[in-house]
């Protein structure tokens, strides 16, 4: 759930698509070749490449145990030594925006745009959730920025540094969570980069889907946040279809638990549901990849959309209004951008699914951080049957049903919603971008 990032269109293939066999022995030869190099570096020097170049490389998700505790012999993660009284302490008066869910089976999910927001002191937060063993509500505190709303308090914007892990990112790229048990992300899919996720209090469940499950996780750009595509399955309370979905997932599915001191590596194109399983904290940054210029191309896309035929749909409150002629200049502009980057990089071949490479990196990140690294494992009917049991919760009654139950919409506005979801399906906006960055290239090739 990033802004804009930029990076590299991987259009060799528009070109060598009829050519699968030659690509797939090219890729086959790239894979050993650079296997066999990741194997000997490693040997020589388990840090020889970076821990961003390493996990960049991952297609899988890792869960990294206790890394937070000690690193290399040092730690700069004070906030992690912090309990949450003390952090209330340390953040003063500022009212902090909560998002109030309700913990009811609804038909729905709970969409960020349709949840109220509380001003609440970290402190009122707290007392809010610690009085009430039994509370009707969630609060979240979601997908903040550090810098915006701690920039005042030195000593909460240098509690964490993730250069100990030699990522050039800072406070300013990072976001922060809190939310009380039951607090949730709906399932979505991150269009651009890769996710790594610090948990410093509480326990999150993660469930994840790869990106071979897209297809049956019903996509929908509805809500619109930008570089955001939801699942309109409710995994906080899902029903017997949704149940099954799980179940038959075409792809990989896995749940992980977070807990303190955990970091967990979330590969780009994966689906995730988060789920607060007590009071927790976490923060997260987001680091970016050669082929997000290729996915920022398709965001100015839904841009576009959802600023003309979209207009008066549903969106979040931080995305900006356009019209026609300036959401054109931003798809001109994020064409351009990735020309420049294709004409300057060498043509690169598309990653894999896990293989031999996935498995020697593992190796390489392994032995950077001995007794850390885990590999997630697939979910099991027990673990399913676990989610089912997790949250038992009551159906709303038909006199109290209000908006987040189910949005009773004129017939007119749910088949914009399908145009406009139709038009901005993952498969279409690949075809678009293929033949709009096709036939652009043409163009500017007759006009020399």
């Amino acid at each position: 759930m990033q802004k804009f990032a930029a990076s590299l269109i991987d259009s060799v293939f528009f070109y060598i698509r009829n050519k699968n066999k030659f690509v797939q022995l090219l890729t086959t030869l790239d894979v050993r070749s650079a296997s066999k190099d990741l194997i000997m570096s490693c040997d020589k020097n388990p840090s020889v490449k970076s821990f961003p170049d390493l996990l960049s490389e991952l297609q899988e998700p890792v869960l990294f145990k206790n890394i937070l505790c000690t690193t290399e012999g040092s730690n700069n993660w004070k906030l992690i030594h912090w309990s949450l009284e003390d952090f209330a302490n340390k953040s003063g008066n500022i009212k902090l925006p909560f998002r109030v869910g309700k913990n009811i089976r609804t038909d729905e999910p709970q969409w960020e745009v349709e949840t109220p927001i509380e001003y609440k002191t970290m402190k009122e937060f707290l007392n809010n959730v610690t009085e009430n063993s039994n509370p009707e509500k969630w609060f979240y505190f979601d997908y903040k920025r550090m810098n915006e709303w701690f920039k005042d308090i030195p000593e909460i914007v240098k509690s964490f540094d993730w250069h100990q892990f030699g990522i050039d990112l800072d406070v300013s790229d990072s976001t922060i969570w809190i939310g009380s048990k039951g607090a949730h992300t709906n399932c979505h899919q991150d269009t651009y980069g890769c996710n790594l996720v610090a948990q410093i209090q509480g326990r999150k469940l993660w469930l994840l889907f790869s990106p071979e499950c897209g297809d049956l996780m019903q996509p929908t750009r509805i809500p619109y946040e930008e570089s955001t595509v939801y699942s309109k399955y409710n995994f906080f309370a899902p029903s017997k279809q949704e149940i099954e979905a799980i179940k038959n997932m075409p792809g990989s599915v896995k749940m992980v638990t977070l807990e303190p001191k955990d970091l967990l590596f979330i590969p780009k194109g994966w689906w995730h549901y988060v789920e607060s399983l007590d009071i927790s904290l976490s923060v997260n940054v987001w680091l970016p990849l050669k082929e997000d210029c290729e996915s920022r191309l398709k965001e100015t896309l839904v841009h576009l959309v959802m600023n003309t035929i979209g207009d008066g749909l549903p969106k979040a409150d931080d995305q900006s209004d356009s019209n026609v002629i300036e959401s054109i200049k931003f798809v001109a502009n994020s064409l351009q951008e990735c020309q420049k980057l294709k004409n300057s990089s060498e043509p690169s071949v598309k990653r894999q699914k896990l293989n031999s490479k996935d498995e020697i990196t593992l190796e390489c990140l392994k032995k950077k951080f001995p007794n850390s690294v885990t590999l997630i494992s697939n979910l099991t009917i027990a673990s399913v049957n676990d989610f089912i049991q997790k949250n038992n919760l009551a159906e709303e009654s038909s006199s109290t049903q209000e908006s987040v139950n189910k949005r009773d919409e004129p017939t007119t506005l749910n088949i914009l919603e399908a145009v406009v979801n139709s038009f901005c399906h993952p498969k279409v906006l690949s075809m678009v971008s293929e033949i709009l960055t096709h036939n652009l290239t043409s163009e500017n090739m007759e006009k020399r």
